[in-house]
């Protein structure tokens, strides 16, 4: 079968042809921006545009989508495109991010077929869109905002995303270092921020950026917070919850706390490297030198960013006594009007949650259940499953049967299967 995604052809199997448009997109063509939520057509996290149509795709089989033009969160494009995401992106819309490319599809549809619609109007559309982070009012909010901006003739720069940076392992002289698991400064100015805790829709990793960017008396923009792992030593992890039990956990509303705890401390003892580096460098008192918005100064014009001292910085010990700031002098921690860091990646479908990981050698189960509650596997044949390729076991289980296998491989087995049930109702005790 020939598709037309994203603007390309792309050739799928036959045997595709009732498989829904999801899992060929998803787990065929790897296109991951698509969510699955609940498979059975509630939720519209897999919301795609079927010839410019927002589409539930767990319901629309391949076949359906022949002829037609597939468009994903990842080949949207244009100005009512551009005009929702930086709507939503300005409008700070997003929290968990898992259900907003469904949400931004639906929208773009919306404003595609009516670039006015009114409250009413919004609502209706919507209304099939799930969001369980409650996102409800600002997404509202953006695509009045959206309309506005078509209405007025203004045209948003195309929405881009910062590139994930390439993450190696921490060496053993990294873990030693009190700095380097947590803060990094790269050659390009980046501040690469680890994070210990997980960002789950409240906000904690913009948290995490507001302290360092107050800390650090870097600028808040230059500022990129990733997922920390693989931080455990001898004397525990380094990444341990220090208010949730020394493990590396996200729970029970600790990870402020937790960053509290740890990030103001190492965020300030960056700054005094920086600074005792560019002291070294400009052969100047560590209490002349300036910091501000990520450059460092002197009164005498000498000058410097960030990147330029930050090889230096990382080779020198970290000074006497070094103190986290006197809040009196906050600049940036208590402002308001701050955007989220993790926005980006979520708009446009980047993001990387549990469902999109797939790793070398990783296999997939598929459960196919019974047609009814109470009714257990009597027999299986599983003999014309296990002949796809890629297939590696069927197993009954109490709640139906699992495929085992290669993922793509997974969903052309599960069908094959021959199985009989027991049509018993469950009885309660």
């Amino acid at each position: 079968m020939k598709l037309t995604i994203n603007g390309a052809d792309m050739e799928v199997a036959d045997r595709h042809a009732k498989t829904p448009l999801l899992w060929v997109l998803r787990d065929v063509l790897g296109l991951h921006g698509t969510k699955f939520g609940c498979g059975v057509g509630y939720c519209a996290a897999c919301t795609v545009l079927l010839d410019g149509k927002n589409t539930k795709s767990c319901q629309t089989p391949v076949g359906r989508a022949i002829g037609k033009t597939v468009v994903t969160v990842e080949g949207a494009s244009g100005p009512v495109v551009d005009a929702v995401r930086d709507a939503w992106y300005r409008g700070n819309v997003v929290q968990c991010g898992y259900c907003q490319p469904g949400q931004t599809l639906a929208a773009i549809s919306l404003l595609a077929s009516n670039p006015s619609p009114d409250a009413a109007q919004i609502a209706t559309w919507m209304n099939g869109n799930l969001c369980r982070c409650g996102t409800y009012p600002r997404i509202k909010d953006a695509i009045n905002v959206a309309a506005q901006t078509l209405a007025g003739g203004v045209h948003p720069e195309p929405f881009t995303a910062r590139r994930e940076p390439e993450i190696v392992p921490l060496s053993p002289a990294d873990l030693a270092d009190p700095v380097r698991p947590y803060i990094q400064i790269r050659p390009d100015g980046t501040v690469l921020v680890f994070s210990s805790q997980l960002e789950m829709g409240q906000g904690a990793h913009t948290g995490l950026a507001t302290i360092i960017a107050e800390e650090l008396d870097a600028d808040f923009d230059s500022i990129q917070v990733v997922n920390a792992a693989n931080g455990t030593t001898s004397n525990g992890d380094v990444y341990g919850n220090l208010v949730g039990g020394g493990f590396q956990i996200t729970g029970a509303s600790t990870s402020t706390r937790a960053f509290w705890a740890r990030y103001r401390q190492v965020a300030a003892q960056a700054r005094a490297r920086l600074v005792a580096a560019a002291s070294e460098t400009w052969g100047v008192p560590p209490s002349d030198v300036e910091v501000d918005s990520g450059v460092i100064s002197h009164a005498s014009g000498k000058a410097a960013k960030f990147a330029d001292l930050a090889v230096v910085a990382e080779t020198m010990p970290i000074p006497d006594g070094v103190q986290p700031k006197d809040q009196s002098t906050y600049k940036v921690i208590g402002r308001e009007g701050r955007l989220r860091v993790d926005t980006r990646g979520k708009i446009l479908g980047k993001t990387e949650f549990t469902i999109d990981v797939n790793l070398p050698g990783m296999l997939t189960a598929i459960v196919l259940h019974p047609p009814r509650f109470g009714a257990t596997v009597a027999s299986v044949d599983d003999r014309a499953a296990l002949a796809e390729a890629g297939v590696k076991a069927v197993i009954p289980i109490d709640e139906g049967v699992a495929v085992v296998g290669d993922v793509s491989r997974c969903t052309a087995g599960t069908p094959r299967i021959d199985r009989r049930v027991e049509r018993r109702a469950r009885r309660a005790a």
